[in-house]
């Protein structure tokens, strides 16, 4: 029976994985959504505000579950992913549609989503193997 604490640590994980993938969705997707939905255009959703939000829960997030799955399977590149996702992420927020052009910031918000996702899932695994390995 996995602790209250693995359970967290594995739960962290995937939230961070959903919240990656709802950036890459949103940023492949609502390209298609205003073309088909033009009211959609003067929604947050289409707004450049709505990546500020995913990064503020992105961020937080992503560190917590890292710093824990590291705690437990000490593989620091899993944490370099991880923190070169963020970064990209972050680039792409602060930068903007201004200074990377709208396809520009989709694609490198798009990269750093799913680094940080790649990440999330190594973290998983390496949490999990560790956790096998302590019982056997």
């Amino acid at each position: 029976m996995k602790s209250p604490k693995a359970r967290s640590a594995e739960s962290l994980d995937a939230v961070a994985v959903g919240i990656s993938a709802l950036c890459v969705i949103h940023c492949l997707a609502t390209p298609l959504l205003v073309v088909v939905f033009p009211i959609i255009g003067g929604t947050l959703f289409a707004n450049h505000a709505f990546h500020a939000w995913l990064l503020v829960l992105v961020l937080p997030t992503s560190t917590l579950a890292l710093y824990f799955g590291y705690r437990r399977h000490q593989q620091a590149r899993v944490l370099w992913l991880g923190a070169i996702g963020m970064g990209i992420l972050t680039l792409a927020a602060v930068l903007g549609p201004g200074a990377l052009t709208e396809a520009g910031e989709r694609l490198t918000t798009s990269a750093g989503g799913i680094v940080l996702a790649i990440a999330h899932v190594l973290n998983f695994r390496r949490y999990r193997a560790s956790l096998s390995a302590c019982s056997d």
